[in-house]
């Protein structure tokens, strides 16, 4: 994504985003910017869990 013309970005949306992911139990923030994916949402990226299921904590 980064090479890509296509794709624009900036840390502070990839960091807004995984924050939003972090209360949907998605990601835990492990410290600097470092985030890793949890069970649920590898369960989600499998296409095993609706995300409309789920509840911010």
């Amino acid at each position: 994504m980064a090479d890509s013309d296509r794709v624009r970005f900036s840390r502070q949306h990839i960091n807004a985003r995984c924050k939003t992911l972090v209360t949907y139990g998605l990601l835990v923030h492990l410290g600097n910017g470092v985030y890793d994916i949890t069970s649920e949402g590898e369960q989600y990226l499998n296409g095993d869990l609706d995300a409309r299921d789920l509840d911010a904590e």
